[in-house]
C-alpha cells in the first residue's frame, strides 16, 4: 500500500504545482495591473496542506482505524482547514489589503481545486478498499 500512497502524493502534489503555476501564470500574463508577489504564498500554503492530508491518510491506513473514525479525522482536518483558510483571507484583507479582490478570487479558485482533489483521493481509496473487500470475499467464499 505505501507504494500507492507514495504514487498519489506524488500526483497530488505535482496537480497542485501545476495548477498553481497555471492559476499564477494566467494572472501575471493576462492581469498584469493585478498580480502582487504576494500572490506566490497560495501555493506553499495549498502544497502543505496537500502534504498533510497525505499523511493523515497514512496514519489512517497504516494504523487500520475503524471506518467511522477515519471519517471522523478526515472530517476534522477538513473544518480545521476551512477555519485556518477563512482566517488567513480574513488577516490579509484586514491588515495587507494588497489587490485585496485578486487575492480572494485566485485563493477562492485554488480552494475549489483542493477540494476536487481532495475528493479525487479519497474516491480512489474508498474504490480500493471496496475492490480489495470484494476480491478477500471471493476467495473465501
Amino acid at each position: 500500500m505505501t507504494v500507492i500512497i507514495s504514487k498519489l502524493s506524488r500526483v497530488v502534489i505535482a496537480w497542485i504545482l501545476a495548477f498553481g503555476v497555471v492559476e499564477l501564470g494566467v494572472i501575471r500574463f493576462f492581469f498584469p495591473s493585478h498580480f502582487t508577489p504576494l500572490l506566490f504564498l497560495i501555493l506553499p500554503y495549498f502544497c502543505i496542506l496537500g502534504i498533510l492530508m497525505l499523511l493523515i491518510l497514512r496514519q489512517i491506513k497504516r494504523r487500520k482505524i475503524h471506518p467511522g473514525r477515519a471519517v471522523a479525522r478526515l472530517m476534522l482536518f477538513n473544518v480545521s482547514q476551512m477555519l485556518l483558510s477563512v482566517m488567513i483571507v480574513i488577516v490579509y484583507s484586514y491588515f495587507i489589503d494588497i489587490e485585496r479582490y485578486t487575492m480572494l478570487l485566485a485563493f477562492s479558485i485554488f480552494y475549489i481545486f483542493f477540494m476536487g482533489i481532495k475528493f479525487f483521493i479519497i474516491y480512489n481509496i474508498d474504490r480500493r478498499h471496496k475492490l480489495t473487500k470484494e476480491n478477500e470475499m471471493e476467495y473465501h467464499i
